[in-house]
């Protein structure tokens, strides 16, 4: 049996190799990038293989004539899996469900495991957000939309474990006391608090919301990088009004797992059009967001903008310096404080977050003895002071990348499958 641990950023796999968990080596290390790439005339590619490929396509095709057409990449694939008003998108003239794409990514991730282990398995215990839709019914609906998805990857039978209960049970070291999982990651925060005795595990409460390390990433694209492709900008009607450029379009440039899903032709006619309404200052702010859609340029811009916030992690600013040639350049430098001043909201929800938690396990923060990080995005540093603000010298780091995944055999194991 497989443990996958399929995140909207990366993906590990765990088996049991003797009676210890072993994380498997998928040819490019522990930790799989959840990214794939289309081309046309080629056969898809995952992970890192999937991201240099994209890079060579980027330098191959410098100019314009619909490379949307031509190739496709694709990140935050659990993202679309568990948003049920996305039902599919079309690549070369073939419609694939979101559960068809996530499947393809599986799939691979399967094969290069089978690989490693010399032979071929056939269940699986995969990890899942504590909340999938605040709706019972429809949480329900996105869990067998998650099962689908690997049963079309080739597994016979899916079980599935809160990933914040997985990553506490991978805590389990013969210490007592109470453990408060932080697990942080590129889509979701879900938090476990959990009662340890020994070699015993009781999770009191789980709790989860929409809130991870792409949001983050978007907050900076809105408040820094929107603008120079129109966001705010003005449009001249025949009649001599002046009126504001629709922000749905412009926006678009900050939905980095959303945008390479979409319908891209009919969003680019519209930019089009409004080109020659739009006041001169902003006819090549429009004209760089029409040329950034055809050359599938959202991961290009996600990447560099992830980059300027992981430095501001151990540096006092960080600077995005990114072009569309021929119609925008620009560089945007961005303090530390500057930044955590912008994610301040998305700090106090994960505070509030944590106090729910808490109040659910029926625990004061005083009684915790133990809160571990995990998940790329808790390698933030305001998120890691506000835990210890909430628990003084009581904050670790944990396997930022491998803890849920460690976790999840021995989870299920214990009977704490969902």
């Amino acid at each position: 049996m497989y443990g996958i641990d399929f995140g909207t950023s990366n993906t590990v796999v765990t088996v049991r190799d003797g009676g210890a968990v072993k994380v498997l080596d998928l040819g490019e290390g522990g930790v799989v990038p959840s990214l794939l790439y289309f081309e046309r005339d080629r056969r898809p590619s995952v992970g890192a293989e999937a991201m240099t490929e994209y890079t060579a396509a980027l330098s191959r095709y410098k100019t314009s004539g619909n490379l949307y057409s031509r190739f496709r990449f694709f990140q935050g694939l659990k993202l679309a899996l568990k948003d049920e008003r996305f039902e599919g998108t079309h690549i070369f003239g073939r419609f694939w469900t979101a559960e068809s794409l996530v499947a393809l990514f599986l799939r691979e991730v399967k094969r290069r495991a089978d690989e490693a282990t010399g032979t071929e398995c056939l269940e699986l215990v995969a990890g899942r957000p504590v909340v999938l839709s605040s709706d019972p019914e429809a949480d329900r609906r996105l869990q067998e939309r998650f099962r689908s998805a690997c049963i079309l990857a080739g597994f016979r039978t899916v079980e599935f474990v809160l990933e914040p209960v997985a990553a506490s049970v991978s805590l389990l070291d013969g210490t007592g006391g109470l453990v408060l999982v932080f697990d942080f990651g590129g889509g979701t925060l879900d938090i476990t608090v959990a009662r340890v005795s020994g070699s015993s595990i009781e999770p009191l409460a789980s709790v989860g919301a929409d809130l991870g390390g792409y949001l983050l990433n978007e907050d900076i694209s809105r408040a820094r990088i929107i603008r120079h492709f129109g966001f705010g900008g003005k449009l001249r009607t025949m009649t001599g009004n002046v009126l504001e450029m629709p922000n749905w379009i412009t926006a678009q440039v900050a939905s980095f797992y959303a945008l390479p899903l979409a319908d891209i032709s009919n969003t680019r006619e519209v930019v089009k059009g409004l080109v020659f309404d739009a006041l001169p200052k902003d006819k090549e702010k429009l004209r760089g967001l029409d040329e950034f859609l055809d050359r599938n340029l959202s991961f290009d811009l996600f990447r560099e903008i992830d980059g300027a916030k992981i430095a501001l992690s151990s540096a006092d600013s960080a600077t995005i310096l990114y072009t569309v040639p021929p119609y925008v350049l620009f560089r945007e430098t961005m303090t530390r404080i500057e930044f955590e001043d912008l994610i301040a909201p998305r700090i106090e929800a994960a505070k509030a977050l944590v106090t729910k938690a808490l109040l659910q396990a029926g625990v004061e923060a005083a009684e915790v003895t133990r809160v571990v990080r995990v998940g790329g995005s808790s390698k933030v540093p305001a998120f890691a002071r506000m835990l210890e603000g909430m628990f003084p010298g009581r904050v670790e780091e944990g396997e930022v990348f491998t803890s849920i995944a460690a976790g999840l055999l021995e989870a299920r194991e214990r009977g704490l499958v969902v």
